[in-house]
């Protein structure tokens, strides 16, 4: 479990990095070459100015080829390929590195380099020590870089390999571009010798209490070692005590009458302060249940239905490095069109999206790029797919606007390994995380009964997404109103649907590419769903157009157009039929 950056004293390593690309892949083991341990003049044994000058000749007057203080200057965080366009479409290594000072005397008993996210394998040295390696593209990780930071001048150097793989998660095929680079911040955060690692915070609602348990993850706590969590404008204080395993938990009731229950509507914070002996760690938290009984999607016992939409996680010339300013216009967006809910698709997008969602009374669906044809029956692979499932739902468990953890998109259901593995997956997830809903994108089937959900995964999830592009790929847009409804079954979303339209190509409304002829599918798909009583809401694909190198006609020139707004910000015609439908079904 890695250290996550709630509130602390930390140190920013964002800012101008040297990136320098390794296309030969010529430059991997030269720094432990570098490194004299025996120089009683470097007790730290290495030299940031001239040990990793890479590639340099002994020769006088020799260039040198490749050095990590002098390649191309880049602002951290990053996709590479926005910042250095001539590299847009590379694929493999690329060496980056920064300088920075350090106060010894300033830090904490302990200090750990943070990640936010590097796409997509990551190898870490520090002052000459190779600290570890972090596969997965949008998940942060960490090292305890204690004992390798010195007092002064350090140097950070950082492998990515943005290659695509096909035993990755996601593997070598995807429908979005592949933006490589430390795409969010980097931070060294200090901590006592005794420090929370992460808590958990679990609601349970009844007729007239709510049911708070808390776990926390103390690191070196001992006999003594003291740990709570309150909420002072509750005015509630737990103490923790060790269980068996060595996690601490407590448990507290309050009186519905003394709480505001977090949702869309009236999206209720409360602040929660968990603290072992001299660390506390302080966050803002929603106290809320979101459950399914009797078929039905409820949020605090009631009856909910999802207005939504899915986006990606992109910015025109920024690629996937998103900053503060990006993520609240993709809210204002969410918000005009009237959502109460957005698919986070088709990976873990950056914190600060739960954090917002939190805020605005945004739910969300969070999902891992187990895409299309991933090689299920590789013991690897479930391995990695497992850690990618951890390493998000250990970030996002405390996130009030996380209602749903989807474990796969669009996998075929014919396949009897994956059909294996995912019910497994499911289960995984309950492990970690029992107090919201698992679910998958899948698609239905057209039968002569009608349209039917077959996937066998369905008896594994709470709710079922389904895809599925009538009046684009095929049919009618109004096919849907053939989906055979079981309205005690598992609730549906309809996790994708809609069509392509480039904004301001107008024609009649059977005219492809046109917005007229987007937003007649987008009439025909919300018609045929209205009133079906298993579908419990939906998020068209998608809330902008983003970059697809597969997309590739005269329309779209590597972008999927099927935006509700363009790579610009620009509204299609779309985007107002979808808001008035929502408008309809909020009142």
């Amino acid at each position: 479990m890695h250290l996550l950056s709630y509130p602390r004293e930390s140190v920013s390593l964002d800012g101008t990095w040297q990136a320098i690309p390794d296309q030969y892949e010529m430059y991997d083991g030269y720094f432990e070459d570098f490194v004299d341990d025996d120089d009683e003049d470097n007790p730290a044994g290495f030299s940031p100015k001239s040990i990793y000058e890479l590639g340099a000749s002994e020769q006088e007057g020799m260039p040198v080829d490749f050095n990590v203080h002098d390649g191309y200057s880049v602002d951290i965080p990053a996709s590479l390929g926005e910042e250095i366009t001539e590299f847009r479409h590379y694929e493999g290594w690329v060496w980056f590195a920064k300088t920075f000072d350090w106060d010894a005397d300033t830090a904490g008993d302990s200090s750990h380099l943070k990640f936010g996210a590097i796409n997509y394998k990551a190898e870490v040295w520090l002052n000459g020590e190779r600290l570890g390696e972090h596969e997965g593209g949008f998940t942060p990780f960490s090292f305890d870089v204690t004992d390798e930071l010195v007092d002064g001048e350090n140097l950070l150097v950082v492998k990515v390999d943005n290659k695509r793989y096909d035993d990755g998660i996601p593997n070598a095929s995807t429908d979005w571009f592949n933006f490589g680079g430390i795409n969010r911040s980097v931070e060294v955060v200090s901590v006592p010798e005794t420090y929370v690692r992460n808590y958990k915070l679990e609601t349970e609602l009844s007729e007239d209490s709510v049911d708070l348990h808390i776990d926390a993850w103390v690191e070196n706590a001992v006999d003594d070692t003291e740990v709570t969590a309150s909420f002072p404008k509750l005015d509630v204080s737990i103490e923790l005590t060790a269980d068996d395993d060595g996690v601490f938990t407590g448990e507290a009731t309050l009186s519905r009458d003394d709480v505001t229950l977090w949702s869309p509507s009236d999206p209720q914070l409360y602040t929660v302060r968990v603290a072992a002996d001299d660390d506390m760690i302080e966050d803002e938290v929603g106290l809320r249940e979101i459950d399914v009984v009797n078929g039905n999607l409820l949020l605090n016992g009631e009856e909910i239905w999802l207005r939504g939409i899915a986006l990606h996680e992109e910015s025109a010339g920024k690629g996937r490095a998103l900053n503060l300013e990006d993520v609240e216009e993709r809210f204002e967006w969410i918000t005009e069109l009237g959502c109460n809910y957005a698919r986070l698709a088709h990976y873990p997008h950056t914190e600060a999206m739960a954090r917002k969602a939190d805020e605005e009374g945004i739910l969300l669906w969070e999902e891992v790029p187990a895409y299309w044809d991933i090689n299920f029956g590789d013991e690897e692979i479930q391995e990695l797919y497992r850690q990618q499932l951890r390493e998000l739902i250990q970030r996002d468990w405390n996130r009030a606007s996380v209602a749903l953890w989807s474990i796969a998109n669009e996998t075929d259901h014919k396949d009897d390994t994956r059909n294996e593995v995912l019910p497994e997956m499911a289960d995984y997830v309950r492990e970690l995380d029992d107090t919201r809903l698992v679910t998958a994108a899948c698609f239905v089937d057209e039968t002569d009964d009608g349209i039917l959900l077959k996937d066998p995964l369905q008896e594994h999830l709470d709710v079922v997404g389904i895809n599925q592009y009538y009046g684009w790929y095929y049919g009618d847009a109004d096919d849907m109103e053939q989906f055979q409804e079981n309205p005690d079954g598992t609730p549906v979303l309809i996790s994708e649907t809609g069509g392509g339209a480039k904004w301001g190509h107008h024609g009649d409304e059977d005219e492809r590419w046109t917005e007229e002829f987007q937003a007649a599918i987008y009439r025909g798909q919300t018609d045929a769903i209205d009133g079906n009583d298993q579908i419990a809401g939906m998020a068209p694909w998608i809330l902008f157009d983003f970059r697809a190198p597969m997309r590739q006609n005269d329309h779209q020139r590597g972008y999927n157009r099927k935006g509700l707004v363009d790579q610009h910000g620009r509204k299609k015609q779309a985007f107002h039929v979808l808001r008035e439908f929502y408008q309809k079904k909020r009142s």
